[in-house]
């Protein structure tokens, strides 16, 4: 059941924004009954927290592998998050914040793969792995303006962006004279 609920408000999401996620658009995407829903949600702001947390998951980056290939791993994850449970229609509503409390609730389901990201930099820069003088929460923002700036400029973005970009920033983040 709550599987249904989940991919109806994800579906209205991409296609729609977070706009068009109300109750009764959920009943007819999903087919499920109102009071079936309001007794597992009590509002449309706890319904929209359970699908994001649904979708968006726990992030998971490799213990194992270059410096590159981990920060690659979680930098995926984050777009995966943009591109598939976003999408136009959840990307578009968060950039220009038309609805403030959808922007909320995803940036607080998002957090925890941005500071796994930040976290894993710093990591990596205290290790003496990448430049000492590197800005983690910096070189995020830039990752994920790169998927948001290739959308704006392409209108989609392509399966190889995100290792063109990452080795782009990659000459801005390694350390001088070390390879992975």
């Amino acid at each position: 059941m709550d599987q249904r609920l989940h991919a109806a408000v994800l579906e209205l999401l991409r296609e729609r924004g977070p706009g068009a996620i109300t109750i009764d658009g959920v009943v007819s995407v999903s087919g499920v009954a109102k009071t079936t829903i309001y007794r597992r949600h009590a509002n449309r702001g706890e319904l929209l927290t359970a699908a994001l947390a649904d979708a968006i998951g726990v992030p998971d980056v490799p213990r194992e592998g270059t410096v590159r290939d981990k920060i690659r791993s979680a930098l995926e994850q984050v777009w995966h998050q943009m591109r598939d449970v976003l999408g136009p229609g959840g990307l578009a509503a968060i950039v220009g914040n038309s609805d403030p409390e959808f922007t909320d609730l995803f940036r607080a389901a998002l957090r925890p793969h941005v500071d796994v990201l930040v976290a894993r930099i710093s990591n990596d820069v205290e290790a003496g792995l990448l430049r000492p003088d590197l800005d983690a929460e910096g070189v995020v923002s830039l990752m994920v303006g790169a998927y948001l700036g290739q959308l704006v400029l392409r209108g989609d973005v392509e399966p190889d962006w995100l290792d063109r970009s990452l080795e782009m920033l990659w000459t801005l983040m390694a350390q001088p004279g070390r390879e992975d």
